[in-house]
């Protein structure tokens, strides 16, 4: 196998660093001389990268891929990477224009704009939901009475379920939209850089379980990483909370990965990592949300880790870097769970006085804890705001018959043992 020591690749973050910090060390782990591009001044003082290029905030999708491209040549580096899901675009573009053979520019435009996506399902055949294209607040209700109530509100290019709603009344779809059409022309979250002619979707909602699965691609066939069961506890917002690990059926995992493969040949991929997120129908089947070409981030990739034995970073730049057959090989020592994870979405409204792990560390079902939020700084969940005041990441032994009940006790007492205190919004 060809060593991965000082050979050099681009890692463009322009945010999200801090919660991708298991990715970045899995690449410096591997020998690879990284350099970065990203907005995030603190990460000069990183030792794990070999250069950090700083760049403004608000740059266009193609002058952001110029600047990647440009870091490419003066860094001698084999190919660009992201685990940022608003950078796929600029790096896709990148890559292409440098003369990556894999790369795959049109996939990843697909992958960042959920009408593209639902045109690609639809033409593909891959089962998804029904959906409406949105391009102004008033709807007209014939469009959009076949999907039927209660029906989902999201914007195009969103991500972590920011402004998606489920809407039970069709004269709450305008102020929904009012609020996704603010987002869009705010420039906020990278999300857009323009506004496109059809920037939200009015979709079927499917009432059934959800679920994210990771992977990666290697010489055009999809191998599975994990599919973490989720909870969304605060409808009619689509806060994110509780991923597990292992998903426990090996039916479901079957009947994903078989729908991953048929997504990867319609993409035409052939290196890549691949997420999509599933829910059930009122049939009981699983159908695609929305997909990315990227990985989660969070404690996800830790997870699928430490349950699978299968590192999807390591085996992307392995493919990446034409060791097709040596990530094959790994991908198919994959172990069907050998203990349990648990990832605890922490909401909280008010002003932040404490926020970090404190008594928790000591726990042995402590894996590690993301504080988000600052000391003194003001978090809202839904629906006034979108904020994740930190993410706790737990594991325990995996018993198939109190599973997930027994490792959501364990987050939950674990998340007790964090030093976390949020002063109410009126006390402030």
């Amino acid at each position: 196998m060809t060593s991965l020591v000082n050979r050099h690749v681009v890692l463009v973050m322009r945010t999200g660093l801090q919660i991708r910090y298991d990715h970045v060390d899995t690449m410096f782990r591997l020998g690879l001389t990284i350099h970065l591009v990203t907005e995030d001044k603190s990460a000069r003082d990183d030792p794990r990268y070999s250069t950090v290029r700083l760049i403004g905030a608000g740059l266009s999708t193609d002058a952001f891929a110029d600047l990647v491209a440009v870091a490419l040549r003066e860094t001698g580096s084999d190919f660009a990477i992201t685990f940022q899901e608003t950078d796929i675009v600029a790096v896709g573009l990148a890559n292409a224009a440098h003369g990556v053979a894999w790369s795959r520019p049109e996939a990843d435009a697909i992958a960042r704009d959920k009408t593209l996506q639902r045109r690609h399902m639809a033409a593909h055949g891959l089962p998804s939901p029904g959906f409406v294209e949105v391009g102004d607040r008033d709807v007209d209700p014939a469009l959009i009475a076949p999907l039927g109530l209660p029906c989902i509100v999201k914007p195009s290019r969103g991500a972590s379920s920011t402004h998606v709603e489920l809407v039970g009344d069709p004269a709450r779809i305008p102020e929904v939209l009012d609020g996704i059409a603010e987002l869009a022309a705010s420039g906020e979250g990278n999300f857009y850089d323009a506004m496109p002619e059809k920037w939200a979707l009015v979709e079927e909602y499917l009432p059934g379980r959800e679920v994210t699965c990771d992977g990666v691609v290697i010489d055009g066939r999809f191998h599975l990483g994990g599919v973490n069961t989720k909870q969304l506890p605060h409808p009619p917002w689509f806060e994110e909370d509780l991923y597990v690990l292992p998903h426990g059926d090996a039916a479901v995992e079957a009947e994903i990965t078989a729908v991953m493969e048929d997504l990867a040949r319609s993409l035409d991929i052939g290196v890549a990592l691949l997420n999509a997120e599933f829910r059930q129908g009122a049939d009981g089947g699983y159908r695609i949300v929305e997909f990315s070409t990227r990985i989660s981030g969070g404690h996800v990739y830790r997870h699928v880790r430490d349950v699978h034995a299968v590192d999807l970073v390591e085996l992307f730049l392995l493919a990446a870097f034409g060791e097709g057959p040596a990530a094959t090989g790994l991908a198919e020592q994959r172990h069907p769970g050998r203990l349990a994870t648990c990832i605890k979405f922490v909401y909280r409204d008010g002003v932040v006085e404490e926020n970090w792990a404190g008594d928790a560390r000591y726990s042995p079902s402590f894996r590690e804890y993301y504080a988000l939020a600052k000391r003194g700084e003001t978090v809202r969940s839904a629906p006034h705001g979108f904020d994740i005041c930190g993410l706790l990441s737990v594991w325990g032994p995996y018993d198939p018959e109190n599973h997930p009940a027994g490792i959501h006790h364990i987050a939950d007492e674990v998340l007790s043992q964090l030093h976390l205190d949020v002063r109410p919004l009126d006390q402030a």
